[in-house]
């Protein structure tokens, strides 16, 4: 709590970094309903003690404050508690990554855990720091873009010009997928996915064989 109290100015600025790292140090600090680590601080003394946190930190309205004053204050409050949890994002997925580089130390904390795949798959973690995810997501959006661009250009065929570009975003586009994409799908829909992805595997090879 001393060392997280006076970075609580900066997150006031929104520079989360600094505080979201000594929020994840308390956080190692507290454990589960399983005894493990609390990286989740979902339990009942992580959450207690960011709340108090907070109200020592000024984000807590007083006898006599108007209206205004408290939406104010409770408004500031939940923008710190988001700020926070993004910003520690990363550093939660590299002090797990870091895991697989400790056994001694994962043994320790993660009595039982042979990787840190098995650590992410418990906590329900991704292994990518929002960040990471965000980023990949505007590279998806960008990709699915320029191919409806080339799609629904006048032309009825991609210009040599600009077949290396096309190529490129496809195969983006396409890496970006994972069986994960198609979860919760109803079965009509998976259907027309599995005849598309099968039509468009026969025009890839046909180009590629046309590329020999």
């Amino acid at each position: 709590m001393d060392k997280a109290l006076p970075l609580l100015a900066s997150a006031r600025a929104r520079e989360y970094g600094p505080l979201a790292a000594v929020v994840f140090e308390g956080a190692l600090l507290f454990t589960n309903s399983d005894g493990l680590p609390d990286l989740s601080r979902s339990s009942h003394d992580a959450k207690r003690w960011m709340s108090d946190l907070l109200d020592a930190g000024g984000f807590k309205p007083v006898p006599g404050d108007s209206k205004e004053r408290r939406e104010k204050l409770a408004a500031d409050r939940q923008a710190v508690l988001q700020g926070v949890r993004a910003a520690m994002s990363p550093i939660r997925v590299a002090y797990v990554r870091g895991m697989d580089d400790d056994a001694a130390e994962r043994e320790r904390r993660f009595s039982g855990f042979g990787d840190s795949d098995a650590i992410f798959e418990y906590y329900k973690i991704k292994p990518k720091a929002q960040s990471e995810l965000r980023l990949e997501d505007y590279h998806r959006r960008a990709a699915l873009q320029t191919i409806g661009a080339a799609v629904l250009a006048p032309d009825s065929e991609v210009p040599p010009t600009r077949s290396p570009e096309v190529v490129s975003t496809v195969h983006r586009a396409v890496a970006a997928l994972t069986p994960a994409s198609f979860e919760g799908l109803d079965s009509q829909t998976r259907d027309q996915l599995r005849r598309e992805l099968s039509e468009t595997r026969a025009a890839l090879l046909a180009l590629e064989n046309a590329l020999s």
